[in-house]
């Protein structure tokens, strides 16, 4: 394949794109849908906390992960904590990034995702004094349900 046929593919990827980016913003009757407007100040501040939320319980599952694995079985409550949680705000952080969701349903996905924060936190407690990953993925925990309570409201 020449340079010129990729070029001309990945144009035609571009082009692809941006007609399925405009049907998707479509309404029923035709229209474009509007772009969301700026985000709140409380809608930045879960965006930011629960990507924080998300990279902080990635280590400390891998911590979780290696403790089991060399058959310390204290860790077991919090990685199934923090698994879930992942689950929970990673979907939260989809969402609040995409900026488009109704605002019951997003109000009600921050306080679900604040319940499941407050868990891991409770579960990682114990952890924190002795494992700095453990210690940050409950501060982090503790901030972005204290955020998603916030935005809830």
């Amino acid at each position: 394949m020449h340079r010129r046929e990729i070029i001309a593919r990945f144009a035609d990827l571009g082009a692809a794109l941006t007609s399925a980016a405009t049907l998707a913003r479509s309404t029923p009757a035709g229209k474009v849908a509007p772009t969301p407007g700026p985000l709140s100040t409380q809608h930045k501040a879960v965006v930011d906390s629960t990507a924080e939320c998300l990279r902080a319980g990635r280590a400390c599952l891998a911590r979780c992960t290696d403790h089991l694995a060399a058959g310390m079985n204290t860790m077991a409550d919090c990685q199934r904590a923090v698994m879930n949680m992942l689950s929970v705000v990673g979907a939260m952080a989809d969402v609040a990034g995409f900026a488009n969701a109704g605002p019951a349903n997003i109000r009600s996905l921050a306080t679900t995702s604040a319940r499941f924060c407050d868990t891991c936190a409770a579960a990682c407690e114990p952890h924190a004094a002795h494992h700095e990953e453990c210690k940050a993925c409950r501060e982090a925990r503790l901030a972005c349900a204290k955020d998603c309570n916030a935005f809830a409201a």
